[in-house]
């Protein structure tokens, strides 16, 4: 009997035999993302407890077969839920998807990793709930903690996710079981309010890294303000653009404009609209100048910037309408600021919403589906993110670049300028194609490759990585890679937790 038989039948006695997979098709599926990977799964393990983790990762310790964790397999456009390296088990964890503590005055909610945002909202409305969590413009679907893991940006108060949680429950690889913050400490009271705890924290070392499953974690909610309004507004040309950026970012910094706001080109505009006009184009791509320039009439311009404003009354809430609109002043367009939405139902208070994921079917002759799944329909779909400095000088640089290289391989270049925090702004371009078109996945790849190369070149760093990025190397200028590496060793001496990902561990061959 092989080491993966012998792991099998102990999981199976762990798990029990349905929640371990081995089915052609169920494998076949879960080896699928948006772009092209060849990484084969032998099992997909079920656990439904920390547990249940903790035994699945001492059999895998046990038989040293690889495992790679995910929450919800939503990673749309990094990788999926395909693991990094051929012959790692999937451990999903989708079963775990019960809400643990919630307390509206000290504004918390404490979840398992397979609590998706659709979830949690529906669950705080149900309670009458005036908090709410971020959102994100990813599929409602998502797991909060995988998200949140990746390190991903959302809509709100709150936009950078990862900077408003605190009280992790970890499961190590070798199966030992950790708290971070006073959550470690019996009966603390302030276990998912303080998240630094006592000494060294730990929080940190489990995002973007395979140290670690995450079984728990707390999300600090925002409140619901009474004064919500949408504010949208069209930019003609670039030139007009980065001076707005400027000009916004004093009021981020200035506390006017709290949380995220979005600058949009006329291509993911369009591209969340519809889907490519080939009728139009008779088939011809990438989008001809003529096409795109019709849908800027519509759309009034090559760039829009929305975002909302939030105040606790309407009084405040006209000073920073008035601040506001003297920022976006001499645009040719006014600026629309929509009506304040009755219980606050908007995405900017927590309403998720798949209507993003309209990106994946551009290039689709299908139509999108009711309940889109763009690893099903295959949908060719590539994210690049990096960060960049919030001036209006630094935005146009990257975006000169973010623009020219997608053209150059036959791709529009679908950009966007995200706040992430009032110092810097993440550049969001998507790579959408059809995986039916022969040649496509190859040339989106080669895309993305000299994309990243030329952005890196400029000093623009990527925010999060995927498999797209297998076998790209991001050199350091110190010693971190060695000493993340001596962690890795220390808490997953057998490597079996993720290997390949964010590279602290090489990929297995088989």
């Amino acid at each position: 009997m092989s080491a993966l038989e012998r792991a099998l039948a102990e999981w199976r006695e762990a798990l029990g035999e349905p929640h371990v997979i081995t089915e052609p098709d169920a494998l076949a599926e879960a080896e699928t993302a948006t772009f092209a990977t060849s990484q084969r799964i032998p099992a997909i393990l079920r656990p439904a407890s920390t547990e249940e983790v903790r035994a699945s990762l001492r059999i895998a310790q046990a038989h040293g077969i690889p495992v790679y964790p995910v929450s919800s397999g939503r990673n749309w456009g990094y990788g999926s839920r395909v693991p990094p390296s051929d012959g790692c088990a999937l451990m999903e964890l989708g079963r775990m998807n019960r809400i643990l503590g919630h307390d509206e005055r000290l504004a918390y909610l404490t979840v398992e990793p397979g609590v998706t945002f659709r979830q949690a909202h529906a669950w705080l409305r149900a309670q009458g709930s005036r908090l709410f969590i971020t959102t994100i413009g990813g599929s409602a679907d998502a797991s909060l903690i995988g998200n949140a893991l990746e390190r991903g940006d959302g809509r709100g108060p709150h936009a950078d996710i990862f900077q408003h949680v605190c009280g992790l429950e970890v499961v190590l690889p070798t199966g030992e079981h950790l708290e971070t913050g006073h959550a470690r400490f019996a009966g603390s009271r302030t276990a998912p309010l303080f998240r630094w705890g006592v000494g060294p924290s730990l929080d940190g070392l489990f995002s973007q890294s395979s140290l670690g499953v995450v079984t728990r974690m707390t999300f600090w909610l925002a409140r619901k303000q009474p004064y919500l309004r949408e504010f949208f507004c069209a930019v003609p040309d670039e030139a007009q653009l980065f001076e707005r950026v400027d000009r916004l970012q004093e009021l981020a910094l200035d506390g006017t404009l709290r949380g995220s706001f979005f600058f949009w080109n006329d291509l993911k505009a369009f591209s969340v609209a519809r889907q490519y006009p080939f009728a139009e184009t008779h088939g011809r791509t990438p989008l001809p100048a003529w096409a795109l320039e019709q849908f800027r009439e519509g759309l009034g311009g090559r760039w829009a910037i929305s975002g909302a404003l939030h105040a606790p009354d309407a009084e405040l809430g006209a000073v920073l309408e008035r601040r506001l609109l003297a920022a976006l002043d001499g645009l040719p367009r006014p600026v629309r600021l929509g009506p304040i939405p009755s219980e606050g139902e908007s995405p900017f208070q927590g309403v998720p919403s798949d209507a993003n994921l309209t990106m994946a079917y551009w290039r689709k002759r299908s139509p999108r589906p009711e309940a889109p799944h763009p690893d099903r329909d295959r949908c060719g779909f590539i994210w690049c993110s990096v960060a960049v400095p919030f001036t209006g000088e630094e935005a146009r640089r990257a975006v000169d670049l973010a623009e020219r290289i997608p053209r150059l391989f036959g791709l529009e270049p679908n950009l966007a300028l995200l706040t992430h925090s009032p110092r810097c702004l993440y550049l969001v371009l998507a790579l959408a194609y059809d995986r039916d078109v022969r040649g496509e996945d190859a040339r989106a790849q080669a895309c993305y490759q000299a994309l990243s190369r030329e952005l890196a070149g400029a000093g623009y760093y990527p925010t999060r990585l995927g498999l797209q990025s297998a076998g790209d190397t991001l050199a350091v200028t110190d010693d971190s890679l060695a000493v993340l590496q001596r962690i890795k060793s220390a808490v997953d001496p057998s490597g079996i937790l993720a290997p390949g990902r964010y590279a602290l561990t090489p990929p297995r061959d088989t």
